[in-house]
């Protein structure tokens, strides 16, 4: 997973969002998590905004819309630099990183506590608490 900065872009035909770093990176955003930032034209989307995203297999089509195999038969694919989730603001992606972290650290300490007061050992304790991660 990679941070994104979105500097500009514009909606597919399909009603998807193709967004585009500083740096000309591409990265496709579903048109549902655009929806849910509250954009559904042109003229709603708000630059820069800022996506997590990671490069994602998807399948190929022919120009009937069926999928496409390679030699060997296999489905046939390529890579996509996809978002994950996408964000208004940089105050909102820096926030949701901290969530997951601090969440984290929270269930760690809290399989700790537990595991102590039900007497085990320091070296049970810890055991127990990297075996959850």
């Amino acid at each position: 997973m990679k941070n994104y900065v979105i500097n500009n872009g514009t909606f597919t035909a399909s009603g998807n969002f193709s967004g585009y770093t500083a740096l000309g990176e591409r990265v496709h955003i579903f048109g549902r998590q655009i929806q849910a930032l509250g954009w559904s034209k042109p003229d709603d989307v708000k630059f820069p905004f800022y996506a997590i995203g990671t490069v994602k297999q998807i399948g190929q089509l022919d120009a009937s819309g069926k999928p496409m195999a390679n030699t060997d038969g296999t489905p046939a694919t390529s890579d996509r630099l996809t978002a994950l989730s996408a964000f208004k603001t940089r105050e909102e992606i820096k926030q949701a990183h901290a969530d997951s972290a601090l969440l984290d650290i929270e269930i760690a300490q809290e399989i700790r506590n537990q595991a102590s007061t039900a007497g085990l050992s320091e070296q049970a304790v810890n055991a127990l608490a990297n075996a959850s991660f």
